[in-house]
Protein backbone atom coordinates (compact mmCIF):
# COMPACT_ATOMS: atom_id res chain seq x y z
CA UNK A 1 0.00 0.00 0.00
CA UNK A 2 2.98 2.23 1.20
CA UNK A 3 4.38 1.63 -2.69
CA UNK A 4 1.18 2.79 -4.22
CA UNK A 5 0.96 5.93 -2.48
CA UNK A 6 4.77 6.57 -3.36
CA UNK A 7 4.38 5.93 -7.00
CA UNK A 8 1.36 8.08 -7.02
CA UNK A 9 3.43 10.48 -5.14
CA UNK A 10 5.91 10.50 -7.62
CA UNK A 11 3.84 10.73 -10.71
CA UNK A 12 1.74 13.27 -9.21
CA UNK A 13 5.02 15.44 -8.33
CA UNK A 14 6.79 14.78 -11.91
CA UNK A 15 3.48 16.39 -13.44
CA UNK A 16 3.09 19.55 -11.21
CA UNK A 17 7.09 19.80 -12.19
CA UNK A 18 5.68 20.12 -15.70
CA UNK A 19 3.48 22.53 -15.62
CA UNK A 20 6.02 25.12 -13.47
CA UNK A 21 8.08 25.52 -16.61
CA UNK A 22 7.50 27.33 -19.34
CA UNK A 23 6.87 24.89 -22.43
CA UNK A 24 9.87 26.64 -24.70
CA UNK A 25 13.64 26.61 -24.61
CA UNK A 26 16.88 28.32 -26.09
CA UNK A 27 20.24 27.43 -25.44
CA UNK A 28 21.57 29.56 -23.24
CA UNK A 29 18.64 31.14 -21.78
CA UNK A 30 18.13 30.04 -17.94
CA UNK A 31 14.01 29.27 -16.64
CA UNK A 32 13.82 32.84 -15.23
CA UNK A 33 14.32 34.28 -18.68
CA UNK A 34 12.38 32.13 -20.59
CA UNK A 35 9.14 32.05 -18.33
CA UNK A 36 9.91 36.13 -18.51
CA UNK A 37 9.88 35.86 -22.38
CA UNK A 38 6.69 33.59 -22.25
CA UNK A 39 4.74 35.50 -20.48
CA UNK A 40 5.22 38.01 -22.47
CA UNK A 41 4.86 36.67 -25.71
CA UNK A 42 1.52 35.21 -24.29
CA UNK A 43 0.66 38.58 -23.11
CA UNK A 44 0.99 39.73 -26.54
CA UNK A 45 -1.13 37.10 -27.83
CA UNK A 46 -3.89 37.89 -25.24
CA UNK A 47 -4.35 41.07 -26.47
CA UNK A 48 -4.28 40.38 -30.27
CA UNK A 49 -6.41 37.36 -29.53
CA UNK A 50 -8.95 40.32 -27.73
CA UNK A 51 -8.36 42.93 -29.96
CA UNK A 52 -12.03 42.76 -32.44
CA UNK A 53 -9.89 43.32 -35.82
CA UNK A 54 -7.86 40.03 -34.66
CA UNK A 55 -8.76 36.78 -35.19
CA UNK A 56 -5.70 34.83 -34.31
CA UNK A 57 -5.28 32.39 -31.43
CA UNK A 58 -3.44 32.98 -28.11
CA UNK A 59 -1.54 30.59 -28.56
CA UNK A 60 -0.56 30.55 -32.30
CA UNK A 61 0.95 34.19 -31.34
CA UNK A 62 2.87 33.51 -28.35
CA UNK A 63 4.67 30.80 -30.44
CA UNK A 64 5.05 32.73 -33.13
CA UNK A 65 6.68 35.31 -30.81
CA UNK A 66 8.84 32.80 -28.85
CA UNK A 67 9.65 31.20 -32.17
CA UNK A 68 10.86 34.98 -33.05
CA UNK A 69 13.04 35.54 -29.74
CA UNK A 70 14.88 31.71 -30.80
CA UNK A 71 13.16 29.63 -28.74
CA UNK A 72 11.96 25.80 -29.72
CA UNK A 73 9.06 23.93 -28.11
CA UNK A 74 9.82 21.54 -25.66
CA UNK A 75 9.05 20.15 -22.34
CA UNK A 76 10.80 21.19 -19.39
CA UNK A 77 10.95 20.21 -15.77
CA UNK A 78 11.27 22.47 -13.15
CA UNK A 79 14.04 20.48 -11.53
Amino acid sequence: MNRIRAAAFAVLACLLAACASPPYSRQGADRAVAMADYQDCYSKGCLDHFTPESKASVNKSARACMKARGYQEAMRLAW
